[in-house]
């Protein structure tokens, strides 16, 4: 008779756990990089972190019915989510609906290593609003994990006690490990399902750095002492079909002060194509108001 019968019963219940979620799993490995985690989002796509295999092509991937080549549709930087072709071996095992993430949820981040499965047992940390990460990439909700991250796991499943898949785990600042909510994950991969791609902003312009002298700051009533001045236009480019000019000075975006040119690229960067962008720009010491429909960015 088992000593402590509530105990086992609980590990045979957290093996069940991960049991079920093993088939969507995988181990992959770019020709630069260490093993890492994926997880089989559909039965022939599979995401995982778009740093571990940024600029690659095709990846090896070890999944539960053998080894294979993935082909990388996808690497979005901004919200460290990547897509890849996998050969699709049947419909994947029924999921429970999303569930409400809540503080002091039990989950496992559950990946796949050299020799086999890795599973590490924590709680979600934080649960916060939306948020923007670094590189300007919308995320649906701000998911902190308590766990020891191990590197094998960047890119793993982070699944909660009903086994449904909440989130993708990656590192972050500050040796934290964040969790890329699943919804996030969903939004990107549908767009590549629709695209074949993940289309990028594209208005055709290159910017420059103007300096001020405070008079001039003073005058356009701009905190920074640079200013982003339109040093090239692409032909055919969203850019010149709004009529931009060369030497146009720009001072807003959607109503809101551009202090600098990276500021204006990081603008457009989070902007989707097909979004109509309102600039105001400086022409000749008059100000005047252009609307510019982002484009997608050329391919090749």
């Amino acid at each position: 008779m088992t000593a402590f019968p509530l105990l086992q019963q609980l590990n045979e219940e957290r093996a069940s756990l991960l049991a079920g979620a093993l088939p969507r799993i995988g181990g992959l490995a770019s020709g630069r990089r260490r093993l890492f985690s994926g997880i089989r989002w559909r039965s022939d796509l599979l995401v995982t972190a778009a740093e571990s295999i940024a600029g690659a092509e095709s990846v090896a991937v070890q999944l539960e019915s053998g080894e294979a080549t993935a082909e990388v549709l996808a690497a979005d930087l901004a919200t460290d989510v990547a897509v890849l072709r996998v050969p699709a071996t049947g419909p994947l095992p029924a999921e429970s609906p999303p569930a409400t993430v809540r503080v002091g949820d039990a989950i496992a981040v559950l990946g796949r290593g050299p020799r086999g499965p890795a599973a590490i047992w924590g709680h979600v940390r934080l649960v916060g609003a939306a948020w923007r990460s670094r590189r300007g990439g919308e995320i649906a909700q701000r998911l902190e994990l308590d766990v020891r991250f191990d590197p094998v796991l960047e890119g793993a499943a982070v699944i909660d006690m009903q086994g449904t898949f909440i989130a993708m785990a990656v590192p972050g600042p500050f040796r934290r490990v964040i969790g890329i909510p699943a919804a996030t994950i969903e939004r990107i991969v549908a767009t590549v399902e629709r695209h074949g791609h993940l289309p990028q902003p594209y208005v055709g312009v290159r910017l420059q750095p103007l300096w001020l002298d405070e008079p001039t700051r003073t005058q356009l009533k701009h905190s920074s002492h640079a200013i982003a001045v339109i040093a090239g236009i692409d032909a055919d480019s969203p850019a010149a079909v709004a009529n931009l000019a060369l030497g146009d000075l720009l001072l807003r975006v959607n109503g809101q002060s551009v202090e600098s040119a990276a500021a204006l690229a990081q603008q457009i960067a989070n902007a989707r194509p097909g979004q109509t962008v309102a600039l105001e720009v400086l022409r000749g010491g008059q100000p005047i108001a252009v609307d510019i429909k982002v484009g997608e960015r050329p391919r090749g």
